[in-house]
């Protein structure tokens, strides 16, 4: 049976989710660690994204912020899929499973024998035989545990071993990054659906603030517009010249922003009322909300309340 070649071309990593949201805290992790820490973590993610085949699980999600732009895109896509949906369209069978589920199911299989094929070669360890859907050897697991169970032997049997370690680390990287996307585990990236209060948003006044895995594997709320200098008292830290509040820190973070949105709250308006018949005060007085319940209800006359600077 043949299989494609380490060349990069064969094997580039496949994610989407692209390299920022892969575990920042283990890129100082030698490159053998990384794979099978990844493998090991694959294999229980893989458990969870086959429980949502069925459309009857909960299925978690991330909220994106869309600009305009997207938002148009998107809803172009739905109205054509709309006019053009019939009965054998994608998931309208009753018995349908997520088909989104489905191929990345199926992905990660095809890469996980790949990936235990050519370590089982290089370490001169038995082939596991191919999958099939149809048996119970569609499972990424056996695969996954065969490769990490081959690794450390492959790594320290050719001289090139460090290339073949670090070969692993970015495919199993990949397979982390799309199943950790497809269960909404993310972390590093992820925005906060506020205004900055001391940048404004930045140019465009969008959300600038975005969840990032800092040195030292701590998530952090870092300020991404460029132009954000807020007072040091209101800063926990910096980070490549951009304002950072470190995991610990957000408590207080969210009690400062309650504090700065009420004193930025305009002040409640005092109520002008107009003459009316029967009613007292004079046109256009500005009063207080609580004289001004009592007036036009009637509990105060004329004689009891006169407005401020006016004469009897």
């Amino acid at each position: 049976m043949n299989r494609p070649s380490n060349h990069a071309d064969d094997q580039s990593p496949r994610s989407v989710a692209g390299p920022a949201a892969r575990t920042p805290a283990r890129q100082h992790l030698p490159a053998v660690d990384r794979a099978l820490a990844n493998l090991a973590d694959l294999q229980d993610l893989v458990v969870g994204l086959a429980l949502l085949r069925d459309p009857a699980v909960r299925r978690p999600w991330r909220e994106t912020p869309l600009d305009p732009y997207a938002r148009a895109e998107l809803d172009d896509e739905a109205r054509a899929d709309r006019a053009d949906r019939n009965e054998l369209a994608p998931g309208e069978h009753i018995d349908a499973a997520r088909p989104d589920v489905l191929d990345l199911l199926a992905d990660t299989l095809s890469r996980a024998e790949d990936l235990a094929w050519h370590l089982s070669r290089a370490a001169w360890c038995p082939v596991l035989p191919p999958s099939s859907w149809t048996s119970a050897t569609a499972d990424p697991r056996r695969y996954l545990a065969h490769a990490a169970a081959c690794l450390p032997t492959a790594v320290l049997g050719w001289e090139n071993g460090g290339d073949i370690a670090h070969w692993a680390a970015a495919v199993t990287g990949a397979m982390l990054a799309d199943l950790t996307a497809a269960l909404a585990l993310h972390v590093d990236g992820q925005t906060v659906k506020t205004i900055c209060p001391w940048c404004k948003g930045g140019l465009a006044g969008t959300y600038t603030w975005r969840v990032r895995i800092v040195p030292g594997g701590e998530p952090a709320i870092v300020c991404e517009s460029g132009t954000c200098q807020p007072p040091s008292r209101d800063v926990t830290t910096w980070w490549g010249g951009t304002p950072v509040w470190p995991l610990r820190d957000w408590p207080w973070l969210a009690r400062r922003l309650a504090h700065l949105a009420r004193r930025a709250a305009p002040a409640t308006p005092d109520v002008p009322f107009a003459r009316a018949e029967g009613a007292t005060g004079r046109a256009g007085t500005p009063t207080d909300l609580t004289a001004a319940r009592a007036l036009l209800g009637g509990l105060v006359d004329e004689a009891a309340w006169k407005p401020t600077g006016t004469e009897g």
